[in-house]
């Protein structure tokens, strides 16, 4: 072959191998840069969550109800101190534990054992500041509830959770609500987690000097509440007198507003500490005002008699034969607690006539009495969407098609349904509110760090369950319930006017009406012309021989009411004037 022309071949091969490769890297450079880039980037990038810390809960005034705090552990390694046996008569003397207990704490094995927690700031300090080699100080937020006991089961408790976030290796542990205001607002509390990027060496080391953008975490938001912490302090004070004096299986105090439905206060017994996680048990966790169904008694007589007020079927005047303690009706036998003769329908509200109450029930009918019932908000839920409770119950209210022939006198002295405490208050409330019952509220509004408002709960209107006047009529009624003549004198509040009613019923066990076990209650509010707050209490199944609602349940009431009407700074007196004026 002609040199020449092998000469010739040789460089336009070279030529257009250098060709091809240039073209490769201009195409690298200019139009795979950026994907090369980021695939690069990636084999050595990893993200690191940055958690965010928990909202408080706290109470209407902005008291602390539930905060998470740092919570310190000091962990020792072993093998360091092994190394390093003067650190530990000092260490010892800064934890304030013998040097005796601290070696034999020291395993050269272990590394990392923790030695103490929730220290101290000022402990902290004295550690870091003596610069001991031999422990490890790790800071993480704990959940904390000033008040122990108090409004537990409201607020809840919360779980540790570990979350693995999107784009990001390392799991993140969480408070995650698991009961309570703490579970129902969890959006809210919880907050954003933020991101730490880092790039990283072969060996996974970080490269400071390559370090990406962070996204910082975004702090959970504050949970106002309706509870005011003074009123729910005395409902705790009372609710522990009343399982000391009876010891009931359990009790319930619910307080309300009843021109906003706002609960002032919630309680019952059993309790628990949402501090001591370990050492509750179920039962006490139970939220019982909203969780626990049960036949309400004679404190449902209110929706028989505002429904016959509402109809125009009877007046407080109206007179009823209580055939002088026992009446027959569909072959069975309804029994009053004493021989009444003719009584008006005051009279029978005053006195709690189980037959005036059929006998006016009868005369209502199964439709109307039904539609009232549901009109006060029994068989439903209370809470309606954002921020209610968890765990409520709807309670029992039967359709007429599947009512006895009985029903008719059994379901006016309130047998054969039931209700929450919650629907109680509420349906009691709407008598106080001249007919207009409110769904309850125990959310007031969600607040950032600077105390923005980012959400406002408002009182809202259920319904029109009676009319005004007939309301009113309901009030007079309920007022002489608790005077000399009614069943709940012990209910009386000195300077002020209260309505309200007593129920004393039967307990049902395996299926039966268990003989000499009660449930015992009272309902009430003040100033009758005007509340301002209602309080509804349940004592199941009181010890001893006293079990009537007025006899148990109503000297709480007084004690209760006389305490908040401080706390409100109402007017003592001014009701009892403008009712004797009236007169």
């Amino acid at each position: 072959m002609n040199p020449r022309r092998r000469i010739m071949g040789v460089t336009l091969g070279f030529a257009f191998c250098f060709t091809v490769v240039s073209c490769k890297l201009i195409w690298i450079q200019l139009v795979k840069q950026e994907s090369y880039r980021e695939q690069a980037i990636r084999a050595h990038t990893r993200g690191e969550p940055v958690p965010a810390q928990r909202g408080s809960i706290l109470d209407v005034s902005g008291r602390v109800l539930a905060q998470s705090m740092p919570w310190i552990e000091v962990r020792l390694d072993g093998k360091i101190l092994a190394q390093r046996p003067q650190e530990l008569p000092q260490l010892a003397s800064i934890l304030g534990v013998s040097s005796e207990w601290l070696k034999g704490q020291a395993d050269p094995e272990k590394r990392y054992q923790k030695i103490a927690e929730g220290i101290s700031a000022e402990t902290e300090a004295k550690l870091r500041a003596n610069r001991i080699q031999s422990i490890c100080l790790e800071r993480k937020l704990v959940r904390n509830y000033p008040n122990g006991s108090e409004t537990a089961q409201v607020l809840g408790y919360v779980n540790l959770q570990e979350v693995t976030l999107a784009g990001m290796q390392k799991p993140l542990a969480m408070e995650v609500g698991e009961a309570g205001v703490e579970k129902s607002m969890d959006r809210y509390l919880r907050g954003v987690a933020g991101e730490r990027r880092i790039i990283h060496d072969a060996v996974r080391r970080e490269i400071p000097y390559f370090r990406l953008s962070d996204r910082p975490a975004r702090d959970g938001y504050h949970v106002v509440l309706t509870v005011d912490q003074g009123i729910q302090h005395v409902v705790e004070r009372e609710a522990d007198l009343l399982q000391e004096t009876y010891a009931p299986e359990s009790l319930q105090i619910v307080v309300i507003r009843p021109g906003t439905g706002e609960i002032l206060a919630m309680a019952s017994r059993p309790t628990f500490d949402p501090n001591q996680r370990k050492t509750y048990e179920s039962a006490a966790v139970k939220d019982r005002p909203i969780a626990d169904t049960y036949e309400p008694g004679s404190t449902f007589k209110i929706v028989t008699v505002a429904a016959g007020l509402n109809e125009k079927i009877v007046d407080l005047d109206s007179t009823f034969f209580c055939e002088n303690g026992e009446m027959f009706y569909a072959g069975s036998s309804l029994k009053d607690h004493d021989p009444y003769g003719v009584l008006t329908l005051r009279e029978v509200v005053a006195k709690s006539s189980n037959i005036g109450m059929a006998k006016l029930a009868i005369q209502l009918g199964e439709e109307k009495l039904y539609e009232y019932a549901r009109l006060f908000g029994f068989g439903q839920k209370a809470q309606k969407g954002e921020g209610a409770l968890p765990g409520e119950e709807a309670g029992l209210l039967r359709p007429t098609k599947r009512w006895s022939k009985t029903s008719i006198t059994r379901i006016p002295m309130g047998y054969e349904v039931a209700a929450t405490n919650l629907q109680m208050a509420m349906a009691y409330g709407a008598i106080a509110n001249g007919g207009k019952r409110m769904e309850p509220r125990i959310i007031k509004a969600v607040v950032d760090r600077d105390n923005r408002v980012v959400l406002q709960f408002l009182p809202k209107v259920v319904c029109q369950a009676v009319q005004p006047g007939a309301a009113a009529k309901m009030v007079e009624a309920l007022r002489g319930v608790v005077s000399e003549e009614g069943t709940a004198e012990a209910a009386q509040v000195p300077g002020y006017e209260v309505a309200g009613k007593t129920g004393t019923a039967r307990k049902v066990v395996q299926g039966n009406y268990a003989e000499g076990k009660y449930r015992s209650s009272f309902i009430g509010f003040l100033p009758a012309d005007k509340p301002e707050f209602l309080i509804s209490i349940l004592v199941d199944e009181p010890k001893g021989k006293v079990y009537y609602g007025g006899k148990v349940a109503g000297p709480s009431f007084k004690n209760i009411a006389t305490q908040v009407a401080e706390q409100l700074h109402l007017n003592r007196g001014a009701s009892v004037v403008a009712k004797r004026g009236a007169l």
